[in-house]
């Protein structure tokens, strides 16, 4: 409807994954990265999890035209609910083997020779199961179990674990220990920091024509991070939203009023919103609880450390100086043994003082 108004080649803000329209955001492009270097590694797990709507199945479909050009066969299976009984089947059925009336452990033999034969014709085999959190415990030790599938010390399969944010809390909690140890690159998609969403907003209008009709004022794109917690999903909601209401109006410029018009609109498709587009206030040190964060037990313990590097090093230096005044006149025994005893008393006196000193400025910080 209002691309033809705002004279767009196409809608900027499709909620359907399109590889052509993915943004390369610090995050995604870490992710490739863990992706395309799992698979040059050819064995074990790479597990990519982030929040509903960060971009993994795009992300996924991306790697997809990567690996295009490779020789490699690709299972890729949208897991709902799997469990030890499905997963086989679904595998199968992906690489075109026949699952119908088979046992799991017919299946799997099935698999293995089929695997062994790729691998001989030096074919990669890649499994990528999307929505992985929904796998069940036995499905997932399925997984496992293929994984250790080899043919000359090679790894038959490789696997790739794409999940909301709960699949690394399910492996835990289930104590799928093996399995995280087959996992060799994990990486966790987080939400876009307000200048990268204003970047991802500015690459999907450029990426359909749009030549400055409509204006954005600033505030936009500072609200619509503010409303959508930098998930691009939620970023394409409200943008799409907000281009259908300018075009309503017949409006060629958009502000902050707008945007809060389109937010009060979304309230009961999109709960989550906040009730107002103004960024929540920045707590002051004085609000903080007295309780120390770890991020401050970390600073401590990085005090401490450089003490005791910089205790070491006197200690060497000290030693290095006391080899120099041995070597023009070297001195018996008993003098050597009290020049010794000296420079260790003259160390030990010096650590008593970095520590008393160290302990004194955490007695005042625990005051303040």
């Amino acid at each position: 409807m209002y691309e033809a108004f705002y004279k767009l080649r196409d809608k900027p803000f499709r909620l359907t994954p399109d590889p052509a329209m993915l943004f390369p955001s610090k995050g995604h492009k870490r992710a490739m990265s863990y992706l395309l270097y799992g698979f040059d590694k050819g064995e074990g797990f790479v597990m990519i999890t982030g929040a509903v709507g960060t971009g993994k199945t795009l992300l996924i479909q991306k790697l997809m035209q990567e690996l295009a050009q490779r020789n490699i066969a690709v299972a890729s299976i949208a897991s709902a609910n799997l469990d030890g009984e499905d997963i086989l089947p679904a595998i199968a059925s992906q690489l075109g083997l026949s699952y119908e009336g088979r046992s799991k452990e017919a299946l799997l033999q099935d698999l293995k020779r089929h695997l062994a034969a790729l691998c001989t014709r030096h074919s990669h085999a890649l499994l990528v199961v999307d929505e992985a959190q929904t796998l069940t415990p036995s499905a997932l030790e399925m997984l496992r179990i293929l994984s250790n599938l080899e043919l000359g010390g090679r790894a038959l399969l490789q696997i790739f674990l794409i999940g909301q944010t709960e699949l690394r809390r399910i492996i835990i909690s289930n104590r799928l220990e093996q399995l995280r140890q087959r996992i060799m690159a994990s990486y966790r998609l987080e939400p876009m920091e307000v200048d990268e969403s204003r970047a991802y907003i500015m690459h999907r209008l450029h990426a359909v024509g749009w030549d400055k009709d409509p204006k954005l004022s600033p505030e936009v794109f500072v609200g619509v991070h503010h409303a959508s917690r930098g998930i691009p999903r939620k970023i394409n909601v409200i943008m799409d939203r907000l281009l259908l209401y300018g075009y309503l109006e017949e409006l060629h410029s958009l502000d902050q009023a707008a945007l809060a018009t389109v937010i009060e609109e979304l309230r009961d498709e999109m709960p989550e919103v906040p009730q107002t587009l103004e960024p929540p206030p920045v707590t002051r040190p004085r609000d903080v609880p007295h309780a120390a964060p770890p991020a401050e037990h970390e600073s401590e313990l990085a005090t401490l450390e450089h003490m005791r590097n910089k205790i070491l090093l006197q200690l060497m230096r000290e030693e290095i100086r006391l080899k120099e005044m041995l070597q023009p006149a070297p001195l018996s025994e008993p003098v050597l043994d009290e020049a010794r005893a000296t420079a260790a008393q003259s160390q030990r006196e010096e650590n008593d003082a970095v520590i008393a000193e160290a302990k004194r400025r955490r007695r005042s910080k625990d005051r303040e």
